[in-house]
């Protein structure tokens, strides 16, 4: 299910890693290391929570970055489903350990289907509020925002700083843009930061960052003790850190619409038609393509997060609280044939219709 809050201000927050759900034909097959999703953007969506008081366009998908990364290269080939760092459908976590049972990986046929029922749907949905932002808008921000374990062996042993951008190296936006981002951050007490070395952005920011075109990308990732008690299951977030890290990035992302006022208002559409669209199936668009009042959709199968114990991790922000408030339900399941229909207070359509049942492996 895609997930789509439309906001009128020109920047776009795109949460490709926060789902959890995985169709039963998938997670019957997980291991157990697999059914405990370790390294989702675990309650990401809640800390950005704040979006619309910014009138920021949220976009999110509710399935799990196990069944497909939608931050990948869709022609990565299937012999890269054993490097995380790398895989469109991976088949280990991203410190190697495998995710299914033996035998039970996703061959070609079903990476394909998985594809075209998740990942092509998503990426159209973001073009879709790209195109719509540029008609009234003259900049416009996609911030891909991810979150990760602080230690991950092989991956963050060092530990991972609190705050990390991407930024395909300076290509993907304004230089000023980043400088305004980075120094939201700089010199506030326990934050670390760093720019284009534990990430440079992941494939929505090399593909989407046009700043010659008035798209500008980048990749937020934080380590996820900047606002859970523990980063293991069952990834609790902690009152006090989430409010804190909320009301930084609130001012963030303030900063980041202020900046894309300067230098005068839209000229009209902004060379929308040549952007690339990073899926094989063309975007239509129509005069009526804007929908404010659509229903919830439907869903895939809800796949069930392990809350066994947790160990504690280290505390860049100060204090514990008490157990943070139960979670609210976001969603209700209901036939796994359809692509979804997105709903919000403003929503846009995602779905073209239904679908074909997911396939097991080959």
């Amino acid at each position: 299910m895609i997930l789509v809050e439309e906001g009128q201000s020109p920047l776009i927050v795109c949460l490709p890693h926060s789902g959890t759900e995985i169709p039963n034909a998938v997670e019957k097959r997980l291991n157990a290391t697999g059914r405990l999703q370790a390294d989702l953007a675990w309650r990401l969506e809640r800390v950005f929570d704040f979006h619309g008081e910014l009138s920021a366009t949220v976009l999110r998908s509710t399935i799990s970055r196990y069944v497909v990364d939608l931050d990948r290269d869709p022609k990565t080939p299937v012999s890269a489903a054993q490097d995380p760092a790398r895989a469109l459908c991976p088949a280990t976590t991203l410190d190697g350990k495998r995710i299914y049972q033996e035998g039970e990986e996703p061959g070609p046929t079903e990476i394909e289907q998985r594809t075209l029922l998740f990942y092509t749907p998503f990426h159209k949905a973001l073009r879709r509020q790209i195109d719509r932002l540029l008609r009234s808008h003259r900049k416009v921000i996609v911030l891909d925002c991810q979150s990760m374990r602080s230690n991950i062996k092989g991956v963050t042993e060092n530990g991972l700083p609190l705050v990390s951008i991407g930024t395909a190296d300076g290509k993907s936006c304004d230089p000023d843009l980043r400088n305004v981002l980075v120094g939201s951050f700089k010199g506030r007490e326990g934050y670390t930061v760093s720019v284009d070395e534990q990430t440079q952005g992941g494939f929505i920011t090399h593909t989407f960052g046009r700043p010659d075109r008035g798209l500008h990308a980048m990749t937020l990732l934080l380590a996820q003790r900047s606002y859970l008690r523990h980063e293991s299951p069952p990834f609790e977030p902690d009152k006090v850190r989430m409010a804190r890290l909320t009301a930084v990035l609130q001012d963030a992302m303030t900063r980041l619409v202020d900046w894309t006022s300067v230098g005068g208002a839209s000229s009209g559409q902004n060379e929308i038609e040549s952007l690339p669209l990073p899926v094989e199936e063309p975007l239509v668009e129509t005069a009526d393509a804007e929908d404010s009042g659509s229903n919830a959709g439907p869903v895939t199968d809800n796949a069930e997060a392990l809350t066994e114990g947790a160990a504690e991790i280290p505390d860049d922000i100060s204090a514990e609280t008490p157990d943070a408030a139960p979670e609210k339900a976001e969603i209700s399941p209901t036939n796994p044939l359809t692509l979804p229909k997105v709903s919000s207070a403003q929503t846009s359509k995602v779905e073209d219709g239904p679908v074909t049942p997911l396939l097991v492996a080959e």
